[in-house]
């Protein structure tokens, strides 16, 4: 174990720390995790639980949520979300209420943000853990949707390309509220239409209008096998799917 210690500077520094003294993390619960705000519900609550044994301070900002053009979140600061406090010191066994509304509850299109909860450094050391401690600071992003006056559902496949043995596809939500990706399915099947290649990719949030890519490896024994492939996205409100005639030529590495 001391010997796995030095495989790197990084893990022979935790390892060291580990060995010295204790490594600490808040421990705490955020329920809801989520928010659904809109015209029916303007404002919400969220409540921060302190499960330690120490006092624990949260900073909080909400931040407006997108994702670009590869399907990456960006967040900017957002001026139309109402929260307070933004400073909380929540006790031992105890709840703090983060109180949350907004300015426009009547939206065309829906709008995201998320409400991020971020734990302050303490100046308490606790005393039942002797020597060294480290602690490690916990930064949690709850979800808050707007919902449009009338939603609109809507997903495509825009593209499905394979070339030396890379599999590419993007997704589209065309509808004006999020989906919650429950799984991206590929299915591969030979020439008598037996399946032999399966796989699944994992993601989460797709919001209205945004764009999203995909990509994995086939490996080459499995793809010059396959001579058809299904890929089939299943959200929390549709499915889509979309075929590809698989060629030999798309198997062949660089």
């Amino acid at each position: 174990m001391v010997r796995n210690c030095w495989r790197g500077t990084l893990v022979a520094l935790w390892c060291a720390l580990l060995l010295a003294g204790a490594a600490l993390a808040g421990e705490f619960t955020v329920n809801p995790t989520r928010l659904d705000l809109g015209a029916a519900a303007r404002s919400g609550a969220v409540t921060v639980r302190n499960e330690g044994k120490l006092p624990l301070s949260f900073q909080l900002q909400a931040m407006e949520w997108a994702q670009d053009a590869t399907g990456k979140d960006q967040y900017t600061e957002a001026r139309d979300l109402i929260f307070f406090p933004k400073i909380l010191t929540v006790e031992p066994g105890q709840e703090g209420v983060v109180r949350v509304g907004t300015r426009t509850p009547v939206v065309p299109a829906e709008k995201t943000y998320r409400l991020f909860i971020e734990e302050l450094p303490g100046t308490q050391k606790d005393p039942e853990k002797p020597g060294v401690q480290i602690t490690f600071l916990i930064r949690f992003g709850a979800p808050v949707f707007i919902a449009p006056v009338q939603p609109q559902d809507g997903l495509e496949i825009e593209s499905v390309e394979l070339a030396n043995g890379e599999l590419n596809l993007s997704a589209r939500n065309t509808g004006n509220r999020h989906q919650i990706i429950k799984g991206i399915h590929l299915k591969g099947s030979d020439a008598a239409g037996k399946e032999v290649y399966s796989a699944t990719l994992a993601d989460r949030y797709l919001l209205a209008g945004a764009v999203k890519p995909f990509k994995t490896a086939i490996a080459g024994d499995q793809c010059v096998k396959i001579a058809a492939l299904e890929v089939e996205i299943k959200t929390d409100r549709l499915n889509a799917t979309r075929k590809l005639e698989v060629t030999r030529a798309m198997c062949a590495p660089k």
